[in-house]
This record gives C-alpha cells, structure tokens and sequence, in this order.
C-alpha cells in the first residue's frame, strides 16, 4: 500500500507549496465548507479501511492487467465494499497548444503563465519524476510513490517550463501537488478544504469492459465526487472522458454512451480528444479522434462538457529502461492528454481573472467562462455528444475576463427559493449574444444498473435562464430523446433544459436594443438557495443592471454595481434629514450597518470588508424602505 501523509496535516502542508497568498486562500476558504469536507474525509477514510479489513483475507488484487494491455490499480471501494479499479486514460501520442496565445510571449500581449495556482493533480499509475528538467522545482509529491511515465507526461503538459520549447506546459510557472489515485476521495476532500482551485484527473474508474448497461449510469462514485465539489466551490476538477470507442464495447449504440463512473457525474469538466487544430475556421476544421469516448449520460445529460487536443502530444517523459534520465520527452494520445490541456488553461485564466479582480473564479464561474466561449464543432449548431459545447478556445475566454464589465460580464451570484433574479442588458445587433449560467448542483441519487439506460434525472436544483425584450424571448439549448433514448446524433434544439446545471443561450442575429435576463427555478431549492455564475459575451458596454426588488421606478442606484470597495448610494429622490442604510447577507444577517445625513442625495458605502458574494441593502427613510441588490466581488 502506499505510503501516505496523514491527512491531518494535509491542509498545513498545501499552504507551504502554494503561491497563493494567505488573504487570497482564506477568503476561498471562508466560502468553503470546511467542516462539512473533513466530515467527508473522515467518512471516506472510515469506508476504506473498513473494506480493506474485510478483503484483507480474500486474496485482495492491487494490481492487474486487463484484456486491452492497461494495467489497473485498486483505488478504492464501492457502496458494497466490492474493489473499484483506476487505469490511465491514454493510449499512443496527443499535442495542442490553443492557449499559446495567451501564455507568456503570446499574441495577446497578456502573458499568463499561471503565477499563484497550485493545480492538485492524481494519476492512477504514480507520481512524475521529480527532478524532470521541465519541471524546475514546481512539482511536490503529496505521497511517497512510484514515478511514471504518465504521470510525468501528464504534469509536463500543465506546467512543463520549455527547456524544449515543442514541450513547454499550458502553465510554465504554477505548482503541482501530486498524489496516486488510490483513495482519492479524501485526498481532493482535504484539497479543496484547503482552498484548490483547480485538479486534474486523467484516469478513469471501473471501467464496465462492455457490460452495456453499466455505461451512461451515474454511480455512488458519481455522487461522491459531486459532494465534494458541492462544498468546495471554487475547485473545479477536469477528468478525461475515457478511450474505450474503438475497444469494440457497446456497438449497438455507435460509438455513443460510453461515459461511465465518475466521467457522469455533474459538477466538474469532462474533457474529450480531437486531433490538433491548426488554424480553426469552422466545425470541418476538426478531426475527432478514433478513441474518445463519446456521451451522454443515461439521464441524457451532455457529456463530454468540452473537446481539445489530444492526438500526438509531446510532453516530458520518465523511461523505467532507463530511471536516472531527467531530460526525457515523448509524444502520447489519450484524453489523459487533452485533461492537462484544459486543466493548464483554466490555471492562466484563474491567474487573469485574479490580475484583473483581485480574487479567483469560483469553479461554476470558471466552467461557464470556457463553456460560453467555445468554437462550435460537430454537423449542426449548439452542443452534442460528441464534443460536448465544443472546442476550447482559451483566446476567447481571456478576452471575455478582459472586457468584463464592457462588452462581456462575469457574475456571481444566488437564488433564493422562490426567487427570481432579473437583470437588464444593451446589445448593438452586430455581435452574436452569449450567455451561460452553471452552478454546482447537489449530490443526485445514484441508480443502481438493474435496467438498462434508466433515465431517472440526476439534476437536483433545477434553474431556469431566459433572454426577453417583451416581444422574443430566448430559450437555451437542450438535447431531447426520443422514445427510445436513441437519437444520438439528432441535432440540439432551443427549449427547457430539465437535464443539466449547465444553460447556454445563442443568438446570432439579435436585434439591437435592451433585453432582460431572467434566471428562476422549478420546485423548491434543496437547501433553500443555489450560487449560480453568469458569463455573457457580445453586448454594448454593459456591466448587468441589478434587480431592483422595492424600487420599481429606480428612485435609489448603486454603483458601482457589482463592487470591490466603495459603492456610491445616490437617491433619485429627497429624503429626510436622517437616513438607515443597512446591509445583510443571504441569511438575513446585519453585516454593515450606518445613519448619516443624505449629502447631495448620496452616501458612500466601504464593502471591503465583506466577502465575495450577494447582499441587500436596505434603504429605510422614516418608515419607507427601499430594497436595492448588492454584488461583492
């Protein structure tokens, strides 16, 4: 078994080979379900050691190799205490560089390298080596384990420093915390109750080896990871989509309904394979690979999320024919490949967006940026099973965190059961409209495979997200089955998206003029709220016009609006010689509080000292209030 840190000093220990500052870390930490994580770590940790007891004597296999040559590891156990087994997710070569634009020396001019992220990487295999030449000191083993071949092209691809320039790393300067896949659960536990924003996973777990009706099924390991990632908000783990179309499994289907274990669950980004793309002009720019797997779930959920490089990639190398080499490369292909690619991005545009805010993206918030800006692939318009929302265009995404608040806008935000949140946009008709909403949905129930494709919904809160100026109203995209949940490749259509936490809304040609976008829910909010982020690109220097919930005639406006510091408070109107303005969050709790004279009909009001997130202000003028909507970035 490997030899592991204890968990208990895991947290300490992430702080010391992390560049993130303190201030930066608490205050994801702050909005971070500590107690709830650790509660998780605990309880994964019990399950583990309880099942290793009651295999112990049972001639237990830790390691094997299956009918395709993979070699596949223990890595943990299911709900009946039965061995689940992780194998690497590549299989020859694999290469893309579509973020080249915007890492250092890139024709963006905004030369990111991923200064300031630690990326939590596991591997089913082992760890890189260590003293790589690429690696510069980045890399720091979480565990005592055996270096790998994958394990070590996998890390190059994040953040390989160039020493070979056909090499370098998406990220040449973050840092990597690596760990062996086995018994992960804990491990991404305690790393996102540290403050991780981002993780990769290239492997995949308990493969069904053709057992038909165990693909598309969300399973207890599904929902696992989904709970994880519903207390720490702000990681947002990428896993690879498997190699298994071409292993000759589930034919009937054609290639479809191939995504399994913890490739179905909801909250994080499953990543597919194309070949390189050398210069994108349209779908047919694109050659899918012959191995990635293709989705959707068996709730019909759109699965992969995302598509990148994954043929022929170079990155570096550790050879077990020759152990004490340090300046190794090789070329493999796999969606093992096309993870740290996409991985690697999201670190540079975690490191923007920290540039240009002052705080990281929460993981919703990430995944809606690269969603909302993909280059379109497959035969028709909108998402599909095959390349999920598309091809990641990393240029796009950074420019959106570049025009935030003119052309483009980021919001964090939450809804309230019962709630329905508005807010007002300008467009010009000259640029197409894009608009996202994701958020990190609660653990869904898992099915147990006893029929095939059973198409119980796994979504647990249901939001809603439309475009309307009174006369057309929008809709989002959605993928609708047939009677027979087999209309694989029928195009996607514009309606009510009942299936996925993620919304996306395209309009090509939109008259120009002002438009309102409104975000409710169906049934109630498990919890009683849900966080929600809002990435919208193509519209006329607007920052989003906060509802206003008691002022219908906008008689108070704040701005600026969302804020990080002063917020002006200005009345349309006279108020009395004494004003109350009162601030609470979500809970209802009084967290700023001041009277003062109304000069010149406004007031300023200091919100640094309140965290990221949405408040009220309530405006009370002798026994008249006036509700107004805050966002803190």
């Amino acid at each position: 078994m490997k030899n592991k840190l204890f968990l208990s000093v895991f947290v300490i220990f992430i702080f010391k080979v992390n560049s993130q500052n303190d201030i930066e870390r608490a205050k994801i930490i702050q909005q971070t379900n500590v107690q709830q994580l650790n509660h998780l770590v605990q309880q994964y940790q019990a399950e583990n050691a309880k099942a290793l007891s009651l295999s112990k004597n049972q001639n237990l296999i830790y390691e094997f190799v299956d009918d395709n040559g993979r070699v596949n590891y223990l890595s943990g156990f299911d709900e009946n205490d039965d061995p689940v087994y992780d194998h690497d997710d590549n299989i020859n070569a694999a290469n893309t560089a579509r973020v080249n634009r915007i890492w250092v020396g890139g024709s963006s001019g905004l030369n990111l390298d991923g200064t300031g992220v630690l990326i939590g990487h596991w591997e089913a295999s082992g760890v890189p080596l260590l003293n790589h030449i690429e690696y510069n000191g980045k890399v720091t083993l979480g565990e005592a384990e055996v270096y790998t071949s994958h394990a070590t092209h996998v890390a190059g691809t994040m953040i390989a420093t160039g020493v070979d320039p056909s090499a370098r790393g998406m990220a040449s300067n973050a840092n990597i915390l690596a760990y062996r896949s086995n018994f992960d659960e804990a491990e991404i536990a305690a790393f996102g109750a540290a403050g991780g924003i981002v993780s990769n996973h290239s492997y995949s777990s308990n493969d069904p080896d053709g057992d038909t009706i165990e693909y598309g099924v969300y399973t207890f390991n599904s929902g696992q990871w989904d709970e994880i990632a519903y207390n720490a908000p702000f990681l947002l783990m990428c896993k690879s989509a498997g190699n298994n179309r071409n292993d000759g499994v589930n034919l009937s289907d054609g290639g479809y309904d191939l995504i399994y274990t913890t490739a179905a669950s909801k909250n994080f980004l499953v990543v597919g394979a194309v070949y390189d793309v050398a210069n994108y002009v349209g779908p047919f720019s694109v050659t899918q690979s012959t191995f990635s797997n293709w989705g959707p779930t068996d709730d019909w959920r759109i699965k992969p999320d995302i598509t990148t490089n994954g043929v022929s990639l170079r990155s570096s190398e550790y050879s077990t024919a020759n152990p004490s080499a340090t300046n190794l490369y090789a070329n493999k292909s796999g969606t093992s490949m096309s993870a740290p690619t996409l991985t690697g991005a999201l670190t540079l545009l975690q490191q923007h967006y920290n540039n240009q805010n002052g705080a990281y993206m929460r993981a919703a918030t990430a995944k809606a940026l690269v969603l909302c800006t993909t280059d379109e692939l497959g035969a028709y318009d909108g998402p599909d099973f095959q390349s999920g929302w598309g091809l990641l265009n990393a240029e796009r995404a950074a420019q959106v965190i570049s025009n935030k608040g003119t052309t483009s806008d980021i919001q964090e935000l939450s809804l309230a059961d019962g709630e329905t949140y508005t807010a007002g946009i300008q467009v010009d008709g000259t640029t197409p409209l894009a608009l996202t909403i994701v958020w990190t949905d609660p653990k869904g129930t898992p099915v147990n495979p006893t029929t095939l494709d059973n198409p119980t919904l796994m979504l647990v809160n249901d939001l809603d997200v439309r475009i309307s100026n009174g006369t057309f109203t929008y809709e989002p995209w959605v993928m609708t089955p047939n009677a027979t949940f087999n209309n694989f490749t029928a195009a996607a259509a514009k309606g009510d998206n009942f299936r996925d936490n993620v919304e996306r809304i395209d309009v090509a040609n939109i008259p120009a003029g002002s438009y309102t976008i409104t975000v409710t829910h169906k049934g109630s909010l498990l919890n009683g709220m849900q966080n929600f982020s809002l990435v919208v690109n193509g519209v006329v220097s607007g920052v989003l016009s906060t509802t206003d919930l008691d002022d219908p005639n906008n008689s108070v406006i704040l701005f600026p609006n969302p804020a990080d510091g002063l917020v002006t408070l200005k009345s349309m109107r006279v108020f009395s010689d004494k004003l109350e303005v009162s601030v609470f969050d979500l809970q209802g709790k009084l967290v700023l509080n001041k009277y003062q004279n109304f000069q010149n009909n406004s007031i300023n009001l200091d919100t640094s000292p309140l965290l990221r997130g949405v408040y009220f202000v309530e405006i009370e003028d002798e026994g008249n209030k006036t509700i107004k909507k805050l966002i803190v970035e």
